[in-house]
């Protein structure tokens, strides 16, 4: 089976899973200027409603690079801000790992992802977020501490089922 079936099979595993609950499913696109996503630049983005936790998953195969990237983030806060526009706040860790000419490269980290969340009509949701990342660079050859501090960005949508 195929990198792409797997990723495929367990997204939709995911999502039979969460559908009793309800739960927001959509894309987020890298904000490249400031940074990006881990691994590519659009994810797969599922928050299961109710739930502090949002997970994203994204993936690209080409014919001479391979990325993947997993965040998981703990929302301590989503509130009202202003009006319809509420705010929220979390803690988080990412993974991302390339492939690209014969060479690996794998980051792992630490996220802060702050950001700003509407419902413009039932059942959409767009967001924007801001993630101070901290992270240990794993490549060849290996160096400890390789200690890097970063920022990832993204703008993207999640679609509610209740």
């Amino acid at each position: 089976m195929t990198v792409r079936k797997r990723v495929l099979m367990v997204a939709l595993l995911t999502a039979v899973a969460l559908s009793a609950h309800g739960f927001g499913i959509g894309l987020a696109f890298g904000l490249e200027p400031v940074g990006g996503l881990p691994g590519t630049n659009a994810f797969l983005s599922v928050k299961p409603n109710g739930s502090p936790l949002l997970w994203g998953l994204g993936f690209t195969v080409g014919s001479e690079q391979v990325s993947i990237g997993l965040t998981g983030d703990y929302w301590f806060t989503n509130e009202q801000l202003v009006g319809v526009l509420n705010y929220y706040l979390g803690l988080g860790f990412y993974v991302g790992y390339a492939r690209m000419n014969d060479e690996n490269d794998i980051q792992l980290g630490g996220r802060v992802p702050i950001g700003l969340n509407i419902f413009p009509l039932s059942p959409l949701e767009l967001f924007l977020e801001l993630a101070p990342t901290f992270t240990q660079r794993i490549a060849d050859p290996f160096k400890f501490p390789d200690f890097n501090f970063g920022l990832q960005g993204s703008l993207g949508f999640r679609f509610w089922s209740r």
